[in-house]
Parts: structure tokens; sequence; C-alpha cells
């Protein structure tokens, strides 16, 4: 998984930095199933005697388990198997008032899920309730983690908004972060790695690892909530940008007639959206279109003469943003993601409807399966492929 934000270095090869290679091709081999030294002398290419002296730290450290073959004639074989129950991460959703949390495996098993309001003591919530209640359900799983004795390694944060290279969290208006250093301090409180994603990044993570994305590494995620954005894997490698804001497709511009529009009132793709997407015409501005009913899009579930009009008008919006996608990255799957409607089939047969014969190669359109997990799943997976370097190397 290439998602983390890496640098290639051009400097000579450490032993360290070959010691870690080498324990993450056994550590990879090993999670399809326990195999012997043999095996990974063939899977990995290593040398036995190498093989032998890494398998045994591993051993030491609580990495890898030996099972004994006793079946057979002559000595008993030993075959290793990965012990990724024997560390965790922490996983970290937050939205405008309540952050869901998981703690996760390094074999990718969710073992444990919580849930923090993000309201002060008297029931408000501002930036520093948020960065507080955050800060209260990691401590929390941490905890519990070490309650199971499998320690965790780090905490990822799925964060609305945009998330530079340093961590911070800027223009995001359900949080009210606007340069808030979310990674250093999450990272001084707890102790651990810090790993921060915008949210619609992180859905894309987790469909293309473990949801509908899988298979591909050319795709685009459109998730819809308070807001709507999008995440993009070009080449196998998520795309963020020269600024890291990468997928803000909420900002495209629709119509001539936003240029006329004053300039605060929020992107025009996502304004329209919101605004015909809310239930019985309640969002009829960016401003009125901030609550989280207004990004549901149930007027797709709307039979109704009118509704049926607005529908049709809210699948023009999405066909745009999707042949937009499309057309630039030329993507071979875009899966709709986020808080869907209930007919999912009216939303991707009528923007597959008017695709059709407009754009070359029109994408695969699918819905995301993970649900309202994909933040979850994906920043999970971040912090798990962050940490294990660090995990393999120990």
């Amino acid at each position: 998984m290439n998602g983390e934000r890496t640098a290639g270095s051009r400097g000579t090869a450490t032993n360290a930095d070959v010691t870690r290679i080498n324990r993450t091709a056994i550590l990879d081999a090993l999670a399809a199933g326990p195999l012997g030294r043999a095996e990974l002398v063939a899977a990995t290419g290593l040398a036995s005697a190498t093989v032998h002296r890494l398998c045994a730290r591993m051993v030491d450290e609580g990495l890898l388990g030996v099972e004994r073959d006793n079946g057979g004639i002559g000595r008993p074989t030993h075959r290793y198997r990965h012990l990724g129950e024997a560390r965790t991460v922490v996983a970290v959703d937050v939205t405008s008032a309540v952050a869901r949390g998981a703690l996760i495996d390094l074999g990718g098993q969710t073992r444990r899920t919580d849930v923090q309001s993000l309201q002060d003591a008297e029931g408000r919530l501002t930036a520093s309730s948020r960065l507080e209640g955050v800060g209260v359900l990691a401590d929390r799983l941490i905890r519990a983690a070490a309650d199971l004795g499998s320690p965790a390694q780090g905490v990822g944060l799925s964060v609305p908004g945009v998330v530079g290279a340093d961590g911070s969290v800027s223009d995001s208006v359900e949080l009210e972060w606007n340069g808030l250093a979310a990674r250093d301090l999450l990272q001084a409180r707890t102790g651990l790695p810090v790993v921060v994603e915008n949210d619609a990044n992180a859905v894309t993570i987790g469909e293309w690892t473990r949801g509908a994305g899988q298979g591909t590494g050319d795709l685009a995620a459109l998730v819809f909530g308070i807001g709507v954005g999008a995440g993009i894997v070009s080449g196998d490698r998520l795309v963020r940008g020269a600024g890291a804001a990468a997928g803000e497709i909420g900002y495209l511009i629709t119509d001539p007639q936003a240029f006329a529009a004053p300039r605060a009132t929020g992107g025009d793709l996502e304004t329209r959206v919101l605004s015909l997407g809310a239930t019985g015409g309640a969002a009829a501005s960016g401003a009125e279109a901030s609550g989280a009913e207004a990004s549901t899009m149930v007027v797709l579930d709307d039979e109704s003469a009118a509704g049926g009009e607005r529908a049709e008008r809210l699948l023009d919006h999405i066909a745009m943003s999707v042949a937009a996608l499309s057309v630039i990255l030329d993507c071979r799957v875009v899966i709709l993601a986020g808080r869907l409607p209930r007919r999912t089939d009216r939303l991707v047969d009528g923007v597959a409807r008017r695709l059709d014969g407009r754009i070359p190669r029109p994408p695969a359109l699918v819905v995301g399966a993970l649900g309202e997990d994909a933040a979850l799943v994906g920043i999970g997976q971040l912090i798990i492929d962050h940490v294990k370097g660090a995990v393999y190397l120990a």
C-alpha cells in the first residue's frame, strides 16, 4: 500500500534498512498463513541462515509464533505464524459532533470499537472541545489495547479538512480547525506516532484496500457527507497534490452563474448538490446546507413530482463531477460513498445513463462496500502501514 507520505532517498542502504526489508519480506510472506523455514526461503529468496536468525528474533519479540508439525517421519518441523493480533493501532474518524474509534490489530482485524461525544461539559461544540474529545477517545482505546495484551503502536486520525504534510488541519468548517497542529498535539498527548488524513482520502484508502476498489490501482471515490469530496488513487498511489488538497471537488464550477455569486458562499458543486439533495427544500443556500440532514441525498428516495424534478437536477451535477474525475484521471472505477440515499440504484443508473456516449471510456460506477466504516478502515490501514516499518525493525 503506497498511501503513506514518503520521499525517495539517494543514500546508501544501511544494515538497518536491509534488516527492515528482510523482516518485511518474511512477515508479508506469512500473511497468507504459516510457513516452514524452507518455504520462507523459497518465498523470500533470503538465505536459510538469515530466515532462521530473523524469525528467532521475531519469536522472542512476540511477532511470530511457532507451530510444531509432529506428523510424518523424522524430526518434527517448525512452521512460523505471524501474530498480527499481538500489536494494535488506534483509528479515529472525527465528524462535527462525534468521534468513532476502533482498535485494529496489525492483521487488519477490529478488536474493539468506541464512540465519544465531542461536546464540552456545558454541551457546546467548539474547536477545543472536539480536540479534547478526540484525545479522550484515543486514551481510552490505548488503555483497552494494554488490557487486551496487544499494546497500541500508533494513532490514525481521519478528519474533514485539508491535511498538510506536517499533520496540521486547515479549512475544516465542521471542526472549526484552521492551522491546528493535530498530529503534534496528539503525539504529545499519547506518546505514539500519529497519522492524520483527510476523511475523503481515508474513505478512498479503505475502499481501495478492503472494499469496492480492490483489484485496481486507478480509481476515485466521490464522498458525500456534510460536504462533497473526492479521493484519488492513480498508479497505485494516493494523490494528494502540491498543497495536499487534491480531491476538493466540491469547488468544481458547474455553471457560469457561479462567478457572479458572493465569494464566501462555498464551492459551487457542493452548494448545489447539498441544496438539491436535502429534504423538502430546507437547504436553499450553502449556509443552510451545512447540517447533517442536508447531505443525505434523500431526495433520490422521494417519489413525488417535485422530488423527482429535484432528483434529476441533482443527478446532473453528480454526473458532471464523475465526468470531470473520469476525463482528467482516466480512472477505471468511481466509488460512490458516504451518506447515500436508500435508492443507490437510482443514483448509479442515473449517473451512468447521463455519461453513456458523453465521455470516452466511462468508468465502472460502484457503491462503496464499507458504509460508515470506510474512513475508520482507511485510516487504520494508513497507521498500520506507518508503524509497520518501526515494528518490523524493532
